[in-house]
């Protein structure tokens, strides 16, 4: 399997760099070094030679299997200096025409919450992004502590089910109302009970009844997978999150099965989200990385 994997990072990269000299080394566990050979770039414009390096990066993050444990990429060819990339830097645009596709104008309400340890700051500019983007009128509700109950001390996790419940109960009339759609969002560290034996941790949870959603971006957070802090590679992955949840409970759109799409619906962690994008329906120039 690994070797089916590595031949995947090849095949993305040969495509790319328009040459079969190329190899794949990762360097401390965390920096994905591309070697193009019998390309001899030096004599390009720059702002070609920019672009040959971004597309192969590019080709090579979105191709590799664990995007997640990756700091850098470093695009090394001949007779040039190397070029190093953030993950950041490589995950829009990457060669595909997308953009907002707005679904109908819906009846709903959205309104954000703060929960729990959270950045307010980046709760707020969620709110704004999604209004300037979608033209939603979300309002922000007052920052919400913990009840006890969501907190589980034996896995030092807060439990998503008991938050989604604690929404309900601070804003009963609101939860019962058939228009009204709450998301909150939290920093802490989260799990479902619901998948309790099979997954360590989750990115969000939503009711049954798809009215009230929790999104916690503690596992997102590069800093707290060992890597660099980056906190636009942060406000990448929870946006997108988010962008799911008003999908499915606000419009009511179906899950996808393009990873390109915010609604895509086998996301196992941030090397998924790394591929997602914010947008509904990614329309495509060329075939998804899949």
């Amino acid at each position: 399997m690994a070797t089916l994997r590595e031949l995947r990072v090849v095949q993305q990269i040969n495509a790319a760099a328009g040459t079969h000299h190329v190899s794949v080394d990762v360097r401390d566990g965390r920096v994905l070094a591309i070697a193009v050979g019998h390309a001899d770039v030096s004599g390009k414009p720059e702002a070609e030679r920019q672009a040959l390096f971004r597309r192969v990066a590019t080709a090579a993050y979105l191709a590799f299997p664990s995007r997640a444990q990756i700091d850098a990429v470093i695009v090394e060819a001949t007779a040039t200096a190397p070029h190093r990339f953030r993950p950041i830097e490589l995950i829009e645009p990457s060669g595909l025409a997308e953009h907002w596709v707005k679904p109908n104008n819906s009846p709903n309400q959205l309104y954000f919450v703060a929960m729990g340890h959270v950045r307010f700051d980046l709760v707020t500019e969620l709110a704004t992004h999604f209004r300037q983007t979608l033209g939603i009128d979300i309002v922000e509700l007052p920052a919400m502590p913990f009840d006890r109950a969501t907190v589980d001390d034996d896995r030092s996790q807060v439990v998503a089910e008991e938050l989604v419940a604690a929404i309900g109960r601070r804003y009963p009339v609101m939860a019962r109302d058939s228009h009204v759609r709450i998301i909150g969002v939290t920093g802490d560290d989260m799990y479902l009970r619901e998948m309790a034996t099979s997954w360590a941790f989750g990115f969000s949870w939503r009711s049954g009844d798809h009215h009230l959603a929790v999104v916690s971006y503690a596992r997102m957070d590069p800093a707290a997978l060992g890597l660099s802090a980056d906190p636009e590679m942060l406000r990448s992955r929870v946006t997108k999150m988010v962008a799911k949840n008003i999908g499915i409970m606000y419009y009511g759109l179906p899950l996808s099965e393009n990873p390109r799409s915010a609604l895509y619906g086998n996301i196992g962690g941030s090397d998924e989200l790394d591929v997602m994008t914010e947008y509904f329906d990614p329309q495509a120039t060329i075939a998804p990385i899949k």
